[in-house]
């Protein structure tokens, strides 16, 4: 597997981010959201939510989001990639949400998860949340290794018609 570049998302990545997002999620989440709407997932889709993520990196910096993605060095292929920002629950148990962190399955236990996880929390243990499908049991095992617990609460999320967990830091 090799080693793995760590960097700040730039507006160039956002082709190769989408076909890898797509690539990883029609991997990954069959089974746990809406097949149909998985099947139609396209790059194209992607893209124009990246394209809006992505926005603004002036603004980034201000309201504290960090977008990273990961490549591997040997073949210059995104591998991954792990989103940040301030909370977006109403509720939210912690000032800092993981957007998201989602790495090609061939890549899973390389550590670039972690490394990804790190770029974009600072350091493991802060006061963080996130939620997970769930029934995603490998990724609740990958969070819980790393300091969340899940909490109890739960919603529906509409885009995709399925139920999520949320999981928040437990330790320092």
């Amino acid at each position: 597997m090799g080693s793995y570049d760590i960097r700040p998302v730039e507006a160039s990545d956002i082709e190769q981010i989408s076909a890898a997002h797509t690539a990883i999620w029609k991997m990954t989440y069959p089974g746990m959201v809406d097949q149909d709407r998985l099947d139609a997932l396209t790059s194209a889709e992607a893209a124009l939510r990246w394209r809006e993520t992505v926005g603004d990196f002036a603004d980034h910096a201000v309201r504290g989001v960090r977008l990273r993605c990961a490549t591997c060095t040997a073949t210059q292929e995104m591998v991954g990639f792990a989103t940040s920002g301030p909370g977006r629950d109403r509720d939210a148990p912690a000032p800092t949400e993981l957007w998201s962190l989602n790495v090609v399955p061939r890549h899973h236990g390389s550590g670039v998860a972690l490394d990804l996880m790190i770029s974009v929390l600072g350091v493991i243990g802060v006061p963080a949340y996130l939620w997970v499908a769930r029934d995603n049991a490998r990724a609740v095992a990958f969070y819980r290794k790393h300091g969340f617990e899940l909490d109890g609460a739960t919603r529906r999320d509409p885009d995709w018609d399925c139920r999520e967990e949320r999981m928040t830091a437990t330790r320092a």
